[in-house]
């Protein structure tokens, strides 16, 4: 073993096969816990567990009666007896402070949905794998509130950049309450790290291997880089827009491609490196410097449960409508509104008539608008070795139509506008009962 090595840390008499000490376990997190960075539109920050509590109520499922009014952690009760019902109560922003839920452009300055980056801390974890010879640091970060799905829309031929549209799926996706994680893995023998760890929605990803950690962003202190996607707040090791997934992608419905996406962009930074921003909380071995914290203890859900799934509304059909009308002049227009219009259709009766598991399997990610629960219950993160699978290869969209299409998209703007009009009213007065207000 070469101490060498360790030159920048003050290690004492630790052996690289023993858990680190909590005061080597400090020195390890304020070198090398990443930057998380926002993007520009981002409204819904992370949060410390106190000052969400603060502002939080706990909420009985079976009466809706109010248990305990900002509670403090130690008022959280521990549980749950019966682990297959995490729903049984929840905590949920107190309306009287946050107000109806509104669209992100016009959330109010004070909404405590915004959370609170300048009070803000990553929850750390420290995870040791002796047989890896490596310390998993985790980064819990908790955000308040999440915001709304974002679907982009190109078609394939017609009019591909004046069409090119990224549409808001408020209120869909948006939920309660989120837990995401980053996790840093530290190899013993140098004290560096080895792989990084990043959940994603419903999966995550790994970077391992010399090649993968080199090609990092780093800034001027090594630090690694890291982006929380807009609204959802997965975490990213590049910025760039990514698909998580396509709609319809093998079977070209009059043309109209649609995907789900994360955006990423750097602008606001969350230093975890700080230790104004971390709170060293956890050791997967008995450290008696780290006693378990009470709000580690509570096991239900961390946000509301709602077990119908995803809100889709009438906007979703109004927003479809508009785009078509002013961004999409062509005479496929007509194809497209009718197959947007059975798209939002099929969503909103999936959204009123199927929950529990079969629902959640038929609408991904947006279709759970419940609040999760906290990191101690998510097991498979707790304690894991993170098998988790690259998300899948991304593909550029389709380039923009021939010159023939641009043409024709030009000769015939505006003619097919009001019969967009036309079907989108008749949308909405048909499906009125099934496309909800709010």
């Amino acid at each position: 073993m070469k101490k060498s090595a360790w030159m920048e840390y003050d290690t004492g008499n630790w052996s690289p096969r023993r858990p680190m000490p909590v005061a080597l376990l400090r020195q390890v997190i304020e070198r090398h816990a990443p930057v998380i960075h926002f993007h520009p539109e981002e409204i819904y920050f992370p949060a410390a567990i106190d000052w969400y509590l603060a502002r939080a109520l706990l909420v009985d499922q079976a009466t809706g009666e109010v248990i305990v009014r900002h509670p403090t952690p130690e008022q959280l009760p521990e549980g749950p007896a019966d682990p297959s019902r995490p729903e049984a109560m929840w905590l949920t922003l107190d309306p009287d402070l946050a107000g109806p839920a509104l669209e992100p452009e016009l959330s109010p300055p004070d909404d405590p949905r915004r959370g609170d980056l300048a009070g803000a801390k990553a929850y750390v974890r420290a995870v040791h794998h002796p047989m890896l010879g490596a310390t998993d640091l985790q980064f819990w970060m908790f955000y308040p509130y999440d915001g709304p799905g974002l679907v982009r829309l190109r078609p394939f031929a017609f009019a591909a950049r004046r069409a090119d549209h990224l549409l808001s799926l408020w209120p869909g996706g948006m939920h309660e309450a989120d837990w995401e994680l980053a996790v840093i893995r530290i190899d013993h023998h140098t004290l560096t790290p080895r792989a990084v760890f990043l959940s994603q929605h419903q999966g995550g990803d790994a970077i391992m291997g010399e090649e993968a950690m080199d090609a990092l962003e780093r800034d001027v202190d090594g630090r690694i880089q890291l982006y929380a996607s807009l609204y959802g707040h997965a975490t990213y090791a590049h910025a760039d827009e990514r698909k998580l997934f396509y709609l319809w992608r093998n079977i070209k419905l009059f043309g109209l491609e649609m995907a789900l996406v994360d955006r990423l962009e750097k602008h606001s930074s969350w230093n975890l490196g700080d230790p104004d921003n971390y709170s060293l909380f956890s050791a997967s071995w008995h450290e008696p410097e780290l006693p378990e914290q009470p709000w580690v203890r509570f096991g239900w859900r961390w946000g509301s449960y709602e077990p119908k799934g995803g809100r889709f509304t009438r906007k979703l059909v109004d927003d479809i409508t508009a785009l078509l009308e002013t961004r999409m002049p062509s005479l496929v227009l007509i194809l497209h509104i009718i197959t947007v219009g059975i798209f939002a259709l099929l969503l909103a009766l999936a959204s009123r008539l199927l929950g529990g598991k079969f629902g959640h399997r038929l609408l991904g990610s947006l279709a759970d608008n419940s609040g999760p629960r906290g990191p101690r219950w998510q097991q498979h993160k707790w304690n894991a070795l993170y098998g988790f699978k690259p998300p899948p290869a991304q593909r550029d969209w389709r380039p923009e139509g021939s010159s023939l299409g641009r043409r024709l998209a030009e000769a015939t703007d505006g003619i097919c506008r009001p019969p967009v009009r036309l079907i989108g009213t008749a949308l909405r007065w048909l499906f009125g009962p099934i496309l909800p207000r709010s």
